[in-house]
């Protein structure tokens, strides 16, 4: 996977990570954990505009502020003994309880046939918002279309 958008950290379980990228034909969201990871695709590269969009519009003063997008895969079942994420949301935003601190949030389900299970959780607190607008700057110079939000 190519990433275009991504903010990584450590703490003292392992490296986390929240990465967009162009895998072949699609753009990906990789959710990743100490102990295991995911991908799930963005719809259309429209989508991947309207997250690059939302970062930069990442309000620079305390106000409500959230963008979420409902992700899901279709296809091919997953490998015996390794479930796939049926769907995930992944929203940015400033958080209101939190002196609204800027976050990145993902978090996936499993379907489990009559109940849907949690999946893998990722939640970047006080990401480099910096470097994600130069990034979603970047991105939208390089990969621009018809659709901006």
């Amino acid at each position: 996977m190519d990433p275009i958008i991504s903010c990584r950290w450590q703490d003292p379980s392992g490296e986390w990570a929240l990465t967009v990228g162009h895998n072949g034909d699609a753009w990906e969201l990789l959710a990743s954990a100490p102990s295991s990871s995911e991908s799930i695709p963005f719809a259309n590269p429209d989508e991947v505009r309207r997250l690059a969009q939302a970062l930069l519009d990442l309000p620079a003063e305390p106000e409500p502020y959230e963008f979420e997008w409902q992700l899901s895969r279709t296809g091919s079942a997953p490998a015996p003994g390794e479930p796939q994420p049926h769907f995930a949301t992944f929203a940015v935003g400033l958080d209101p309880t939190d002196d609204h601190r800027p976050y990145l949030a993902y978090q996936s389900y499993y379907d489990l046939g009559r109940a849907t299970g949690l999946g893998l959780e990722v939640i970047c607190e006080d990401p480099p918002v910096d470097h994600l607008r130069a990034q979603a700057h970047a991105f939208l110079t390089t990969f621009s279309g018809p659709t901006r939000r």
